[in-house]
């Protein structure tokens, strides 16, 4: 029998439930959560994981002051998956409701989740390693990442390498990848993962960085972008040669933000005066910043405490009359019903709010395609 009393809270509890199992990215930063509502913009501090150091033992202990310092995060990304809903969905059961609409509403919105985080963490890193050739023989790409992590002295336990799918299937010919062996927890994880180490986890990520062309073009390392002269299009400057390329669907990083080429371009003493990119390059930006050239595939190694995943449950609407907030584990949804009387069309609309914080980017190295 169909089930006709499918709430909001019902609604709001399943696609939570759904919600926590689509992770990679998410799963492998520090999160940090409350139930305090909060509006679109806000920004809040977030607490570093504190840092103390042992000590030789000379007779008498010396105490150390636990000091956890503050990071500002705004809570500016407002993600909504809204959908028609005809009667014959609003009759069905849960379990098909849930099939039909909750679960792909909230693929959706974890990939996105996922996708803001690898960006961020490609942009912020502070460590890069060149991946020289398509067909390696051996790890040392992986282990010069495990290197700069001893390095930076990121502790040993929570580290993780998010392979591109290129990068796994390459680095997955070598035997040393091929024959490794681990277990998590969470499904999702263990859905991806691919074996430890050096280290670190190590798993297969979709949402790394990466070129949608077919062959990127020559253009490596970094270079320099500003606004364009004309909206939606960028000025490059500093580019790794003096007529370098760059091909559609190659990009950048700003902001948290891949920006993809979505025209060709030739550098003409190291410099394309005006190239257009989607999404529209915030204009005004006339001192050129410093960001990575995105081509080919890119991988990520970091420790779990170099970025924070940073969300807030959202106010209900004061004009809603169906809608429901359900928040656990770290995460939180919302659910509104509406309804168009113009149209004579059901809606019912999921969204969540959250941003994305650097605490030690310096415990975080990307892997980025150079050949």
């Amino acid at each position: 029998m169909a089930n006709t009393l499918l709430t909001p809270q019902i609604i709001a509890m399943e696609a939570l439930a759904i919600l926590r199992n689509q992770f990679i990215f998410k799963d492998l930063v520090h999160t940090d959560y409350s139930n305090e509502f909060v509006k679109v913009g806000d920004t809040i501090t977030v607490r570093k994981p504190a840092t103390l150091i042992a000590k030789d033992f000379a007779g008498s202990i010396a105490t150390q002051d636990i000091q956890e310092q503050g990071v500002s995060v705004q809570l500016n990304r407002f993600k909504d998956v809204s959908v028609a809903i005809t009667s014959k969905q609003e009759s069905l059961e849960l379990k098909d409701f849930s099939k039909q609409v909750i679960e792909p509403a909230m693929v959706a919105l974890a990939q996105q989740i996922d996708e803001d985080i690898a960006n961020f963490a490609f942009e912020k890193a502070q460590y890069q390693v060149d991946c020289g050739s398509a067909t390696p023989t051996t790890l040392a790409d992986i282990a010069n990442a495990g290197k700069q992590l001893d390095i930076a002295k990121a502790p040993l336990t929570e580290r993780a390498i998010v392979l591109h799918p290129q990068h796994k299937y390459r680095y997955a010919l070598t035997p040393n990848l091929s024959q490794v062996n681990f277990a998590g927890d969470n499904q999702t994880l263990r859905d991806a993962l691919l074996g430890k180490i050096y280290n670190m986890n190590s798993y297969m990520g979709q949402n790394c960085p990466a070129s949608t062309a077919a062959v990127s073009g020559t253009a490596k390392g970094t270079f320099k972008v500003a606004s364009g002269s004309t909206s939606g299009q960028v000025a490059l400057s500093e580019m790794s040669g003096a007529s370098v390329t760059v091909k559609i669907g190659d990009g950048f990083v700003y902001n948290g933000v891949l920006y993809r080429f979505t025209a060709d371009g030739t550098a003409s003493s190291n410099a394309i005066a005006n190239i257009a990119v989607s999404p529209v390059f915030p204009s005004g930006i006339t001192t050129p910043v410093l960001v990575r050239v995105v081509r080919f595939a890119s991988s990520i190694a970091m420790h779990k405490n170099a970025f924070a995943f940073v969300m807030r449950p959202l106010d209900l609407p004061m004009g809603a009359a169906r809608a429901a907030v359900v928040n656990g584990e770290g995460m939180a949804v919302r659910v509104v019903y509406g309804y168009d009387q113009s149209s004579k069309t059901d809606t019912i609309s999921f969204d969540i709010l959250y941003g994305v914080a650097a605490l030690r980017p310096e415990n975080a190295v990307v892997l980025v395609d150079t050949y």
